[in-house]
């Protein structure tokens, strides 16, 4: 649904969840994309932090003067992180390792929630995340209340032990329509437990999205047949989003997608434009005030949200085959 041009749109700092994202949820095709403003609420760095990271540590190593350490500092995140990339290369240099570099911060680790609460809304999960926050919350324990949507074989189930709920998966050879299941978390531009085929210069980006490969027809899957409920993306990562949606067939202005963005209360005139730049793209976008609480508050939205979409949360092919079980009652 598209939002009308005339009617002025309150910034609430708890929005409610949209019927088609709660409808997607219950029928298994619910897809959350990831972004790094899910890990930089618990103290991991933003893009820009990571590209100024190296270009330090270059500048430290005495690979650039100062002059160019200047210069090269007010470029475009992805150019940076290429040319920084490319310099490390050059010289045969290791970059420090990215585990080391995006290393959250402990305290806000646990005040914060938000990984532990996105799991909770047992759907399908898609990051453009390197670090694996998220995926070691699918190792807490199994709760007696809590299903295990992804095994066939209910003997597998062990209340109270240590068991992976799904799949953690970040190589191109298991991007798989397959593996679009409840539980299972796809690091899409790679993870830190294989840096060296991370996706992070613009080579890199231009090679992963290249047409008929795994990654490109994957996508372009997720994007047809799937509702995308964006989380944590923010101006550094809006080309990725372009990117992304340039890569499905959607018609243009036909809204499938949402997108969580966080705005100052007073922005109503803003938010229109915004919102239809992103229509354009097939995405609406979901406001949510951060007067209060500043960024933190997508941790409190999402916490909210994962009380409603969690429970209703069905695997795909769920709903079908209780209407064939009540067919045969």
């Amino acid at each position: 649904m598209v939002q009308s041009d005339d009617k002025e749109i309150k910034i609430e700092e708890e929005p409610s969840v949209p019927p088609e994202i709660l409808e997607a949820a219950s029928s298994g095709k619910l897809v959350l994309f990831i972004g790094a403003g899910v890990s930089r609420i618990i103290g991991c760095p933003s893009w820009e932090e990571l590209a100024l990271k190296q270009l330090q540590d270059l500048r430290k190593k005495k690979l650039i003067n100062y002059h160019e350490y200047s210069n090269l500092k007010s470029l475009d995140v992805r150019k940076l992180l290429s040319i920084c990339r490319s310099i490390y290369k050059k010289n045969n240099i290791e970059p420090s390792s990215m585990k080391s570099l995006l290393k959250g911060n402990e305290k806000l680790i646990k005040k914060f929630t938000i990984n532990e609460d996105l799991y909770d809304f047992n759907v399908i999960y898609i990051t453009t995340n390197y670090d694996n926050y998220l995926d070691l919350v699918t190792q807490r324990p199994i709760r007696k209340d809590e299903v295990e949507i992804n095994s066939k074989d209910e003997s597998q189930i062990h209340i109270g032990e240590e068991k992976t709920k799904g799949k953690i998966i970040y190589q191109n050879k298991d991007m798989l329509i397959s593996n679009l299941i409840n539980g299972n978390i796809i690091h899409f531009h790679g993870s830190i437990n294989d840096e060296k085929n991370i996706v992070m210069t613009i080579v890199d980006y231009m090679k992963h999205y290249k047409h008929g490969l795994k990654p490109a027809v994957f996508l372009q899957e997720v994007f047809e047949k799937y509702i995308v409920l964006f989380v944590g993306y923010g101006l550094e990562e809006y080309e990725i989003i372009e990117f992304l949606i340039s890569k499905s067939s959607t018609e243009k202005g036909e809204i499938r997608h949402f997108m969580l963005y966080p705005m100052f209360g007073e922005n109503n005139n803003l938010l229109k434009f915004y919102q239809e730049y992103y229509g354009d793209l097939g995405i609406q976008l979901i406001p949510y005030s951060i007067d209060k609480n500043g960024y933190e508050q997508l941790s409190i939205v999402i916490n909210k949200w994962a009380k409603q979409i969690g429970p209703i949360s069905q695997p795909q092919g769920f709903l079908e085959e209780i209407r064939l079980i009540d067919e045969v009652i």
